[in-house]
């Protein structure tokens, strides 16, 4: 969930998108948009209230979403709202008070982003009616421009009026930009902040998450990366201030993390009803896959391991585009116990067969409530048929049906945990400046010391982790470092990317915690009217 400061700061934001687009204009008609608050000198009309409640995004109202769901009443949610918008009003007072206005640079940005905006707005709206025909991306937003023109006219209003619209938006979100950072001043962080910062968000998480984080890291989704790797593999040892004896739990190696990547030929049509029952027999009834399937096995004995991996990283020979993604050729695919049933019926068995030896069974455990003389189930489990081939050089792959189609695994030998540190941390290096911070026992890390060994390996590690594929027509494509443009720069992700990450979201944290405390202060000195009448009727629906 978003804290209160974090949504303090994207008001202006919100604004800008939900004005701009004209979506406060709908409701222009509501007794002629009339004022809700008064804070300070600045009037806040319904349009404003209304381009706030009705934000759907979660990620800056989640409050939306537990109103939608009946955790909050509607009532509770126009609250919430208001305070938004009080929050908002606070800050144009201020940006007043202050004298906080725009130099020449600034304000030629702002012309500019009012002509990306607009021309951002008529491509959303209605890009998808543009003659197919027109493909240069300059002719089609002007074509877009001409459809908003046609639409303003014939609802009575204006272009030019839709621009001074726009560049108000903008103009506030700048200035409040403005504001923020005069009144936060300069932030500094040191090394005693990162690591504070790093002991706390380091917590422990379950195996799923840590999937899910690693995952979206690794691909470039977001540049958070985790700070923790949970060892569910480890040993469980007695705790010697009690007296129980029997919570030592042996060390189980089959719950260790690891990685595979697979050969993947799909079913023309996805198995579904009876024909899912019997995935061998469907596959021999797809002509085209039979096929495939046949010729495939035939050139197996042959073929070396990166003879195979080739063939997976191939869209033409391996129908899963997940494997042509530039971290998944070097990550693959995170497996561990507890991930099995996230993955296709069938394919997480496969691997931890492949990992752990092919007579490698998951664990049955005992209902909770079971007494000791009652009889084993004898349901027998939905077992899922397994074969085993080995290459040219005497790796092992395993094959497996889904109802996807078949799946030819093999485990992934590329070092994808050499980050974390052996109590599960992820190793991230001190810097003072652009200098890594050093003592005698190494280089310094937030958790301890590393060696230069370390540190080398890791950042090898790190030099895959690859932005997201564009998706160009229906390939998935990446994109070339060399086909960059000239204000385009790849992004090197190492120690330092890490390093500067946290650095800067404890930053980001000071500064959010300073400006909040001026909302507050402002807050408790300024005369804030709300006129809850003028909702009421709209509240209640």
């Amino acid at each position: 969930m978003k804290s209160k400061k974090t949504i303090v700061r994207v008001l202006a934001a919100i604004m800008v998108l939900a004005l701009a687009a004209g979506l406060a204009g709908c409701m222009s008609s509501y007794n002629n948009n009339p004022i809700v608050a008064k804070v300070g000198n600045v009037k806040l009309d319904f349009n404003r209230f209304y381009t706030l409640y009705s934000n759907t995004d979660s990620s800056t109202n989640p409050y939306y979403s537990y109103m939608q769901y009946g955790a909050i009443s509607r009532e509770q949610y126009a609250d919430y709202i208001i305070d938004q918008l009080v929050a908002y009003g606070l800050q144009l007072d201020q940006v007043s008070i202050q004298n906080i206005t725009l130099d020449e640079e600034e304000e030629a940005k702002l012309l500019e982003d009012v002509e990306e905006q607009i021309k951002t707005n008529a491509v959303n709206t209605y890009g998808s009616e543009i003659d197919a025909s027109i493909t240069d991306e300059a002719e089609k937003a002007e074509a877009a421009i001409e459809k908003l023109k046609e639409t303003l006219k014939a609802n009575g209003s204006s272009f030019e009026q839709y621009k001074k619209d726009v560049e108000k938006s903008l103009r506030e979100s700048a200035l409040i930009e403005k504001l923020r950072k005069v009144n936060i001043g300069v932030v500094t962080v040191s090394n005693d902040d990162v690591k504070s910062y790093f002991d706390e968000k380091a917590t422990s998480v379950s195996v799923t998450s840590f999937r899910n984080s690693f995952q979206n890291f690794v691909s470039r989704a977001n540049d958070a990366a985790p700070l923790f790797m949970p060892h569910p593999e480890r040993a469980v040892e007695d705790d010697p201030e009690t007296e129980d004896k029997d919570e030592t739990v042996e060390a189980d190696e089959t719950n260790a993390f690891f990685s595979v990547q697979h050969l993947l030929m799909k079913f023309a049509n996805e198995a579904a009803g009876e024909d899912a029952k019997d995935l061998a027999a469907y596959a021999d009834k797809d002509q085209n896959l039979h096929a495939r399937i046949e010729e495939f096995e035939r050139r197996i004995p042959e073929l070396t391991k990166e003879q195979f991996l080739e063939m997976c990283h191939d869209k033409e020979q391996c129908d899963d585009p997940g494997m042509q993604h530039p971290a998944n050729m070097y990550f693959g695919y995170l497996m561990q116990t507890e991930l099995i049933d996230s993955y296709y019926a069938g394919f997480g068995y496969a691997c931890m067969k492949l990992r752990y030896g092919e007579d490698w069974e998951p664990k049955k455990e005992e209902p909770a409530d079971a007494e000791a003389t009652q009889a084993p189930d004898e349901t027998e489990d939905e077992g899922y048929d397994v074969e085993f081939f080995t290459l040219a050089d005497g790796t092992k792959i395993a094959k497996v049906f889904t109802t996807y189609g078949a799946h030819y695994i093999i485990i992934n030998d590329n070092d994808c945990f050499g980050m974390f540190d052996d109590d599960g941390y992820l190793m991230v290096p001190l810097y003072d400046g652009d200098e890594l911070v050093k003592d005698d026992e190494g280089i310094v890390t937030v958790k301890g010391h590393m060696t230069q060994e370390q540190f080398d390996a890791m950042n090898a590690i790190l030099e895959n982790v690859k932005a997201n594929v564009a998706d160009v027509d229906e390939d998935s494509k990446v994109k070339d470092p060399d086909a960059l443009e000239d204000d385009e720069e790849e992004v090197v992700v190492d120690g330092k990317f890490i390093y500067d990450f946290i650095s800067n979201a404890k930053k980001t944290e000071v500064e959010n915690e300073i400006y909040q405390g001026k909302l507050d202060e402002w807050k408790e000195n300024t005369k804030i009217s709300v006129y809850r009448n003028i909702i009421k009727p709209f509240i209640k629906g």
